[in-house]
């Protein structure tokens, strides 16, 4: 109903591709906690079965991301600008591809986690996973955003999910630290590169969760211009 009334009034929306784009990109992060299980676990055929699903959905959203940009026109009748829109495909588009990026590192290194701290890891995927998909429900109000013409009701519903995805971002800062402070003494037992490495897959997992928070942050801009 929403699609049919804005695209009547404005022509081609793009807000159901940038809805589909993000659809593709949560759908690339939601194999991570597969993913960490398998390499915990050294089974190694089924991580690079999981690490080539995640690389083709990554793709899969590439495409999406470059159609949208080559058929966004200059101007349109729409409440958002060009580059406000362009912004949020790059800030989603992330996403996906931080997730191919984690899980090619920790496959071609052979990373298995450290009894010590793969729960938390495990825990801090699952709060990446909840983050994109709260920012997957945020995009998915904006059709409805437009076709009550920024009333005060869908306002309050996007701002409450953007709250809900600041509160997910909060969490996995927490769990970071707990996770640092728990590699800190076992980095004498460990192999230096090792432990660099683990610090960088829990720095790249943070940023998973940040690119979310960055996704419902340039709705906020969306709403308030």
């Amino acid at each position: 109903m929403a699609k049919s009334i804005i695209d009547g009034l404005f022509g081609k929306s793009p807000i159901s591709p940038l809805q589909k784009h993000m659809t593709h990109v949560h759908s690339c992060i939601s194999e991570l906690k597969g993913f960490m299980v398998a390499i915990h676990a050294q089974d190694w055929e089924q991580a690079e079965k999981i690490r080539r699903d995640i690389g083709h959905k990554e793709g899969e959203a590439d495409v999406l991301k470059k159609k949208l940009r080559l058929s966004l026109p200059s101007t349109f009748m729409m409440p958002f600008s060009r580059r406000d829109l362009l912004d949020l495909l790059l800030i989603q588009d992330s996403i996906a591809n931080i997730t191919k990026d984690v899980s090619g590192l920790m496959l071609n290194r052979k990373m298995t986690l450290p009894d010590e701290i793969f729960e938390d890891i495990i825990e801090l995927t699952g709060v990446c996973i909840k983050t994109s998909a709260t920012a997957l429900k945020a995009v998915n109000e904006l059709d409805e955003v437009l076709e009550t013409a920024f009333g005060n009701r869908e306002r309050k519903v996007v701002g409450s999910i953007i709250s809900d995805i600041n509160t997910l971002e909060s969490q996995s800062d927490k769990i970071q630290h707990i996770i640092r402070g728990k590699l800190f003494p076992l980095e004498k037992d460990l192999p230096p590169v090792d432990v660099m490495f683990y610090y960088r897959a829990v720095e790249w997992l943070g940023e998973l969760a940040d690119a979310a928070q960055k996704v419902g942050s340039r709705l906020e801009v969306l709403l308030a211009k």
